[in-house]
């Protein structure tokens, strides 16, 4: 994968829209839509592209102990506004 490549993947990302992040990636605005289609049917690119995104998705979705912890923490503060009432 070329740089150029990976800048095109990593825009994508940003709005899944192939001729805008070719356009940002730096190809030409005459060719971008071609080489946006073109680039998303590359298995290397497919897989990288595949591959941040379920990074991405993991990065933001909270795991059952966050959800614990930030239940705990707001039950905690419930009480002591409570107490100091």
């Amino acid at each position: 994968m070329t740089d150029k490549q990976k800048r095109f993947c990593d825009e994508y990302l940003i709005d899944c829209n192939a001729t805008q992040a070719a356009i940002r990636a730096g190809y030409s605005t005459k060719t971008a839509y071609s080489i946006g289609e073109e680039n998303l049917k590359k298995p290397e690119l497919k897989t990288y592209i595949d591959e941040r995104l379920e990074q991405l998705h993991s990065e933001k979705t909270a795991d059952a102990q966050e959800v614990l912890e930030i239940g705990r923490a707001s039950c905690r503060e419930r009480v002591l506004w409570v107490v100091v009432l």
